[in-house]
């Protein structure tokens, strides 16, 4: 399509969608629009079956709800484009970038587009029925999508939100699903052998005769999953009665490890063991190993937690008040509902010189209680804030940058040097003000 053409054709869209006269619904079937940069039109509803756009730029387009049935976005960049409820059926998405990109109610299910060429029915992509392999799709909204039998590859889904989705026999062999949220998707059949379901939620999700072969889960969520059928689980979390060493005993061997810097007794541990529910107040685990452990609602009151390994760990409704958390790695780590009153969370000083910050990057901190507490200088990158009573905390220099704040409590808190250009819904205060004051 000549570029007059297709100047022509987006004027007449945009007067369309805004109901001017001489507006037109844009046709774009077929049309070649390889490479060319479309970024931030408007192509709402568009029919645009068979369309190829490979390499093309997309960034934030609107397409939501038009007809790509069939067409070709190999190599397109997507990032931040909108394509609520868009057919998306037998679409080549090959090393598309897919970040941000919201994809609900979107279907992406298979389908082929033919053509007649010499009186023979022929196959106009080549990619064959929908396909995402080595498309980055990380953090992008999938809520809604029907994506049964599509093929993902390798494709990199990290923080999606795929909650509801429909995966039923998709191939997702050896995807990355870090993070993601899967609460009460469709994932019957699917194969996700070798995939990286690291800290992802599968609550309610049905997973039934799925193929979890060398399927990595620390940390994930698996509340009232069905998983019937499933020949082979990933790694059950490790009760405490398993340990070859009792806890006491390892409790007891950290210390002594603690005190003689690493000459005596051993480091603790604990990554993926059960410990919920139980009373570890004032308790010394300084440098310790709890990655992808379970903590919920334990105790660990005044516990000392600095230079401690929680990532991924599941800390729902656990109680941290007054613990020592400084230099801590809680990267992913769930904590909703954690409690972490007057808890102390600074950077960790080493040899009085260097600091090492808290880690709280993609956290889970919806209706925790950080009152009073210590978080300055803490990295909250993309951690989810929402609703938490951060009253009188505070967060001098702490890291912001996309974290979500939605309804949080910030009456009293402190936020000097504190960049708030990226976060969701930040507190509303005047340029000049370092505290909060209701």
């Amino acid at each position: 399509m000549e570029i007059d053409g297709l100047i022509d054709v987006l004027k007449r869209h945009e007067a369309f969608l805004a109901s001017r006269a001489g507006g037109k619904r844009a046709d774009l079937r077929g049309a070649n629009l390889t490479g060319l940069d479309l970024s931030g039109r408007r192509l709402s509803g568009a029919s645009m079956t068979g369309v190829i756009l490979r390499h093309a730029r997309l960034v934030r387009t609107d397409l939501s709800e038009a007809n790509l049935f069939g067409a070709d976005l190999t190599g397109a960049d997507l990032t931040g484009a909108n394509l609520t409820g868009a057919d998306l059926c037998g679409v080549a998405m090959r090393d598309a970038k897919l970040e941000r990109c919201n994809l609900t109610r979107a279907d992406l299910r298979e389908g082929q587009l033919m053509s007649s060429v010499g009186g023979e029915l022929r196959q106009m992509v080549p990619d064959g029925p929908t396909g995402l392999v080595g498309a980055i799709t990380r953090g992008a909204r999938l809520s809604g999508a029907k994506l049964a039998n599509t093929f993902l590859r390798q494709a990199d889904l990290r923080d999606a939100d795929l909650r509801g989705s429909v995966l039923a026999y998709a191939d997702l062999a050896k995807a990355d699903l870090t993070g993601c949220d899967l609460t009460g998707a469709n994932l019957t059949g699917a194969n996700l052998a070798g995939a990286n379901l690291n800290g992802a939620i599968l609550t309610a999700a049905n997973l039934k005769t799925a193929n979890l072969k060398g399927t990595s889960m620390k940390g994930a969520l698996w509340d009232d999953t069905d998983a019937a059928g499933v020949a082979v689980r990933p790694p059950n979390v490790r009760p405490v009665a398993s340990l070859e060493q009792g806890l006491r005993d390892i409790l007891d061997g950290h210390v002594a490890w603690v005190s003689s810097n690493g000459v005596q007794g051993r480091r603790a541990d604990l990554s993926a063991v059960d410990l919920s529910g139980l009373d570890l107040g004032e308790v010394d685990l300084s440098a310790a190993v709890l990655s992808g452990a379970v903590l919920r609602r334990t105790r660990l009151c005044g516990a000392q937690l600095a230079m401690a390994d929680l990532s991924l760990a599941d800390g729902r409704a656990a109680d941290f008040s007054g613990a020592d958390l400084r230099g801590a790695n809680l990267e992913r780590a769930t904590l909703i509902g954690a409690i972490f009153t007057g808890t102390g969370a600074a950077p960790f000083l080493i040899r009085d010189r260097m600091e090492w910050p808290t880690n709280l990057k993609y956290a889970r901190l919806q209706r925790a209680c950080l009152e009073a507490g210590d978080f300055g200088r803490v990295n909250f990158s993309a951690a989810n804030l929402s609703d938490a009573d951060c009253s009188r905390t505070v967060f001098a220099g702490a890291k912001m940058a996309g974290t979500v704040l939605t309804g949080a409590n910030f009456v009293g808190a402190r936020f000097d040097d504190v960049d708030f250009a990226t976060a969701v819904d930040p507190p509303r205060f005047s340029p000049s003000a370092k505290v909060m004051t209701g």
